[in-house]
């Protein structure tokens, strides 16, 4: 494949001094200062992913064969295969037909990850700053900060559409200063930002509604929506477009703090915030509809289990014949969400001797969860067995839970983080220096996800989900609203009583002075995360039956999971002496957690909600081993070096700096999944995310040539989910270079300067495997999926005067 194409050119402009206007003004004390910013530049960047075959897109599927396994593809209208494995033309279904000219050919010979599209996205930014510092007498000092920015960009998807995003933003803030006497300052400050960001997909700005020209019918008519319907098909690359969007953000924010040192001891600081949010979202979501086609249309079943027999049936098959297994839909919204959050802290760095140091606080934070102005927001309450559901309203009350406020999501009032610190040095002769610390963290970041998670469903939004029966069959043409939904068909639901997350972190370390301009230091690093966030389908089980009657399948977002990490480090670090300089950092560390999201309420479902345990695994994040290593090496030519009078030689050798970082680890660890063909899968019900694969008790560690042993793995049997852990599998080793060359040039005894930098990543260009396929069934299972970036080289000169 072509090597991607990355170029930029970035402008500056400053300019800055006194604020002197000849016969105006002159206000000598104060400085000002304009910045200019501007970047256009082409990031170069490839993505691979399998298409269908020329024949394939004829409905020859006569060598078909997945894992090795011979595939048959059956015909659901007589229950018989298709005569040699081939569907008739016609037969192929007219609006499949029609999207099927939406899907690029192959670009390579081979069946599997046989697609790639190299593309260089632009991407032009522009931003001006206006700094201001204006003292009004010796107490008194403002500073002002206005900054504007805005971006055109555009983003690539898989088959090639083009979608421009453009956003715009800007912030100011002014600050107070006053010192009340040389040991008694206040610092206030206001700032103030907004950002306003667009997404306009390909097809809508083609002005091409394809579901019309095709006859797929129930989707939205509106410009902005005009397009093909989202189609995922199992084991290939999904045609998608960008949804438009348009997303309106505000923040208010007011800041106080008071610092007051006392008797040379106690460095007092005490501070408040209060912030004000608006967040103005209106996303069109899926309004185009969105397909799923998973090989059950084509597959034989078994008359006994009623379940797809294994190796027969074929996804791409499906889409042919214009018979998805599930659809979806849901139409946009236009949304006013508020928010405000508070804060208040006192600390005390106290010096209680000359080798010894507490550092003493306690901060209170109140984060209020989100509302929608026009109250356009629902949850589904869930009695405790988690067997009834009822739709709940701001100004509602829950039958289960009660009445609830406007944000349907009770409030936190306790939210007191200690901290503290300990520096002591307990000989006054000797540089050993011992630091302690201890404090908690609160995030209030999953409100946001939270209520839009609730204001994009009914009863203010349609959303809809369809799953193909043999009664009420799916089809491209009549895939939205062409069966009975059940009375609910939201989507998502939070414990009204949801805790947002802490962190308790804690450090120990030992610091030591060594011969050779050398540092020595051994520390201890550890978090408890409590509470974090579950995702939980209620509504399905196992074998994809419905355990709910008035619902259809939706997410519940709770709290109680929690986290842990423990690492040991050892860090050495050599000052700058004799042109050398480095930090060599070792780190042994282990996280587990039993979460299925940190940071807000989206992430996968778990596969056992009755028992958590079966959740707790090595986290996404852990890794065992990294070593890291930082240098600075200068020229040892000139003065006090080689060649110090070498004439022409010392002029060209002297003065050069060379920096670089190298970072080697161990893998990241990843879970066996199942995917593939409903045939072979077992028919396992939808997670929000693959199921896991069921071990077999073969050793996981692979064998010469191969990354993990791929029959430590199979498909759960049918109805079951697998019993394979999270994260068994060790990702691949981790390795990464950079450098730079740096020289300076000054022109005689003027200020003028031509400096040079030659920056390179991945100097050596050696291939590293960053990802591999893990979802048994899938065609890329046992492939290499990712792998880091091609060497970089960057080229720099500048010119001072």
């Amino acid at each position: 494949a072509p090597k991607p194409s990355s170029n930029s050119e970035n402008y500056v402009v400053n300019l800055g001094g006194p604020m002197i206007v000849p016969k105006l003004f002159n206000w000598q004390r104060a400085q000002f200062q304009i910045n200019y910013q501007g970047r256009n530049s082409n990031q170069g960047t490839s993505m691979l992913s399998s298409v269908p075959t020329p024949a394939e897109r004829t409905g020859d599927f006569s060598g078909l064969t997945v894992a090795n396994n011979p595939v048959t593809i059956y015909d659901p209208l007589s229950g018989q295969p298709f005569p040699n494995n081939t569907i008739p033309l016609t037969r192929i279904d007219q609006a499949a037909l029609g999207l099927l000219a939406y899907f690029p050919q192959p670009t390579y010979q081979n069946v599997v990850q046989n697609y790639r599209l190299v593309v260089s996205p632009p991407s032009n930014t522009q931003s001006v700053g206006v700094r201001l510092n204006a003292p009004l007498n010796n107490k008194d000092r403002l500073n002002f900060n206005i900054q504007f920015q805005n971006q055109n960009s555009s983003s690539y998807q898989l088959y090639g559409f083009e979608d421009t995003l453009t956003t715009f933003g800007n912030s100011a803030g002014v600050t107070w200063n006053h010192s009340f006497a040389p040991r008694f300052n206040n610092s206030a400050a206001v700032n103030f930002s907004r950002s306003v960001s667009q997404t306009n997909p390909y097809f809508a700005a083609a002005g091409i509604n394809v579901a019309q020209q095709l006859g797929i019918t129930g989707t939205s008519q509106l410009p902005i929506d005009y397009g093909p319907p989202n189609i995922s098909i199992t084991s290939f690359g999904s045609l998608s477009d960008s949804p438009y969007s348009l997303n309106r953000n505000q923040t208010i924010s007011f800041t106080d703090n008071v610092t007051y040192v006392w008797k040379r001891k106690h460095n007092f600081q005490f501070g408040y915030m209060f912030r004000k949010m608006q967040l103005n979202p209106n996303n069109e979501q899926t309004a185009r509809g969105t397909f799923g086609f998973n090989g059950s249309a084509t597959s034989e079943i078994d008359p006994t289990t009623g379940k797809p027999v294994p190796d027969t049936g074929f996804s791409f098959a499906d889409f042919l014949l214009g018979l998805p297994y599930t659809s979806s839909i849901q139409l946009g919204t236009n949304d006013y969400f508020r928010a405000w959050a508070t804060a208040g802290f006192a600390q005390d760095d106290y010096r209680v001797s000359r080798g010894l140091t507490l550092n003493l606080g306690l901060r209170y934070e109140y984060f209020a969860p989100y509302t929608e102005l026009y109250n356009r927001i629902a949850n589904l309450d869930l009695n405790p067995e988690k067997t009834e559901v009822a739709l709940v309203t701001p100004g509602e009350t829950g039958p289960f839970s009660g009445s609830v406020p406007s944000s349907l999501v009770r409030p936190e009032r306790t939210m007191f983080s200690p901290r503290i610190g300990i520096a002591w040095r307990p000989w006054a002769k000797h540089s050993t220096v011992l630091r302690s610390g201890y404090s908690i963290f609160y995030s209030g970041g999953a409100y946001s996800g939270i209520v839009n998670n609730m204001a994009g469903q009914p009863p203010f939004t349609e959303n809809l989900i369809y799953t193909s029966s043999p009664v009420t069959p799916l089809t491209l043409e009549n895939g939205f609203g062409t069966q009975g939904v059940n009375q609910l068909t939201n989507t998502f639901a939070i414990n009204p009583n949801y805790k947002l997350p802490y962190a308790q972190n804690w450090t120990f370390t030992i610091q030591q002075t060594m011969p050779h301009q050398l540092l020595l230091e051994v520390e201890y690093i550890g978090t408890k995360g409590t509470d974090l966030g579950v995702t939980e389908a209620p509504t399905v089980t196992a074998t994809g039956t419905a355990i709910i009657s008035n619902a259809s399948g939706f997410e519940y977002y709770t709290y109680g999971a929690n986290s842990t990490y423990n690492a040991g480090q050892v860090r050495l670090t050599r000052r700058f002496a004799t042109g050398m300089s480095g930090v060599l950092l070792y780190t042994y560390s282990k996280a587990i957690d039993d979460a299925t999201s940190f940071t807000g309420a989206n992430g996968p479902a778990v596969q056992f909600p009755d028992d958590w345990k079966l959740e707790r695994g090595l986290s996404s994040f852990d890794q065992r081993h990294r070593l890291s290593f930082t240098y600075t090496l200068s020229s040892p030519v000139g003065v006090r070096g080689f060649m110090r009078n070498g004439g022409w030689k010392t002029h060209a050798l002297a003065g050069w700096t060379l920096n670089g970082t190298v970072n080697v680890a161990t893998g990241l660890p990843l879970t066996p999944t199942v995917s593939g063909a409903q045939s072979n899968i077992g028919g396992l019900g939808a997670l929000g995310a693959a199921p896991r694969a069921e071990a077999t008790g073969l050793p996981i560690q692979g064998g010469p040539g191969q990354f993990f042993n791929p029959l430590a793995f199979t498909t759960p049997p049918a109805g079951q989910f697998g019993n394979a852990g999270i994260g068994v599998i060790t990702g691949p080793n981790q390795f990464s270079m950079n450098a730079s060359l740096n020289r300076a040039w000054r022109m005689g005894e003027s200020r003028r300067q031509l400096q040079f930098r030659l920056t390179a990543t991945n100097p050596l260009n050696h291939v590293y495997i960053t990802g591999f396929g893990t979802a048994v069934g899938a065609t890329n299972y046992d492939l290499a999926t990712a792998a880091a970036a091609t060497r970089t080289v960057t080229t720099m000169f500048r010119f001072n005067f």
